[in-house]
């Protein structure tokens, strides 16, 4: 998970967790949600920013004094959050947009529910939605997307061939659909793989030809993968690298799965970085030449250097 997306999530729980326990020691907090004290403090002063206006009362407020003179967390100014939700017109409209993006990639029952919430949604805000919206998707095969569609609404099985590009390769796969969603502006398959036995993901601009079977999809025993920390997740077997990080890369924070382990005064920091497989760290670093440098695993760290060197000399000669 991005260390954006985690502070989101923290902060999120951070506000109802501390109506509740008022007065914790701030090293509780820490404690509580796996950081260290200082992340708590960081979140803490951010919160303060955070409200439905921008005077007192509208703004959730701390204890400054006595979180720093004794570490002691007191919250205020935080009861709008029991209230009823009240959504301007802007974002009213935010909503009609994220709705109808959805919508490009719902079918069967999930349109009926979508298009109902749009109806409301559109009748509340009025003329403001008339204005043009763009909505960017990756664009992908209009006759793979139909095909997957098809089988979807049809309950039936997909054969298809798919474009790995991390390992440059294409396999054929039998699939069970499940779904369709958009994930950072991308359009994706949530299947039943019979290939691997499990659930996969599968992006629609990477599937080179798809065709509807005359198999009944089967209901397998797989609940759907929760997306709040996104497509990718680390396991225990996910490869990761141990890299430096300088400030012209600290933008990998915000894309990549990233645990920060330490941040130098001279902007250096230091990190692990997940990815799918080696192949796909080692071009990473590759296309970050000079920004980012592999501490360990040797291996990655040598091969790295093998390629940046096979590269250079490709210009000299």
């Amino acid at each position: 998970m991005s260390r954006s997306r985690q502070q989101v999530i923290r902060m999120l729980a951070l506000v109802p967790y501390l109506q509740g326990n008022d007065g914790v020691p701030v090293n509780e907090v820490a404690a509580e949600f796996g950081v260290t004290p200082k992340v708590i403090r960081d979140d803490l002063r951010l919160l303060m920013y955070t409200g439905t206006g921008e005077y007192a009362g509208e703004l959730i407020d701390f204890d400054l004094t006595a979180l720093e003179r004794d570490g002691i967390v007191h919250i205020r100014d935080a009861e709008f959050m029991t209230r009823p939700l009240r959504i301007s017109a802007r974002e009213g409209v935010a909503l009609i947009v994220a709705l109808r993006t959805l919508r490009a990639s719902a079918s069967g029952l999930e349109l009926t529910v979508i298009d109902s919430a749009l109806a409301k949604l559109e009748s509340a805000v009025g003329d403001t939605v008339s204005a043009s919206v763009d909505v960017l998707l990756d664009e992908v095969d209009p006759v793979i997307h139909g095909t997957v569609v098809e089988a979807l609404t049809g309950r039936k099985r997909l054969a298809m061939t798919y474009a790995t590009a991390s390992r440059d390769e294409q396999s054929d796969r039998d699939v069970d659909p499940r779904r369709l969603f958009t994930e950072q502006g991308k359009l994706y398959l949530e299947a039943w793989c019979l290939k691997v036995e499990d659930l996969r993901f599968f992006r629609l601009d990477r599937i080179v030809s798809a065709e509807v079977l005359a198999i009944d999809a089967e209901e397998h025993d797989a609940a759907p993968r929760d997306l709040s920390a996104g497509i990718f997740t680390v396991g225990e077997q996910t490869p990761y690298a141990l890299v430096d990080l300088h400030p012209r890369a600290h933008w990998l924070t915000e894309y990549y799965q990233v645990d920060l382990i330490e941040q130098s005064e001279d902007g250096v920091w230091r990190a692990k970085l997940y990815g799918a497989d080696w192949d796909w760290l080692r071009r990473l670093v590759l296309r970050n030449a000079g920004s980012v440098t592999v501490v360990e695993p040797d291996l990655l760290r040598t091969q790295v250097v093998d390629d940046a060197r096979r590269a250079l000399q490709a210009y000299d000669e």
